[in-house]
């Protein structure tokens, strides 16, 4: 008889699961809908911490395709600039120093050659100088006074 009774016992509790899996699709579906709900109502949502940001505040998230909060941005600008083409990386570094300038008061630092690298707490990337699109001479061919003619320059903005 306890044969019978343990041979009972795994059908509800499968009926129990297979409810519980239910709910949880239900709460995945609810929760999919109140988070395009606040996409409607002009929040959107940070793609690596997840937190939730009003896109009426300028520069709270950065858009690469997927959106990004200033907070996690070193991180992540780490991993996709190691995986990103370089022709693409180039492309993203413009959008990225333009929207770091505007909304963090980041601040282009020429690089002094033969000087040792800043290092503190401040965001860095190295981008390529506009003025002379990263070739490091200007039109009449001389050096690149934005520059010094190393075709890049240090963007830094605060944490």
């Amino acid at each position: 008889m306890e044969s019978v009774s343990q041979h009972h016992a795994p059908q509800a509790s499968d009926a129990g699961e297979g409810s519980l899996f239910e709910a949880l699709d239900h709460i995945e579906h609810d929760v999919s809908d109140l988070v395009e709900a606040l996409s409607l109502l002009g929040i959107k949502r940070c793609g690596q911490c997840r937190k939730f940001f009003r896109v009426t505040e300028p520069g709270a998230l950065f858009d690469s395709g997927e959106l990004v909060c200033y907070a996690c941005l070193p991180e992540w600008w780490s991993s996709v600039s190691e995986r990103t083409r370089v022709q693409d990386r180039e492309k993203l570094e413009g959008r990225l120093s333009s929207w770091l300038r505007k909304y963090h008061h980041a601040e282009v630092v020429r690089e002094e050659t033969g000087k040792a690298d800043i290092t503190d707490d401040r965001f860095q990337l190295v981008v390529h100088c506009n003025e002379c699109r990263g070739s490091g001479k200007l039109l009449e061919g001389e050096r690149c006074r934005f520059c010094n003619g190393l075709g890049t320059v240090r963007l830094v903005a605060p944490r």
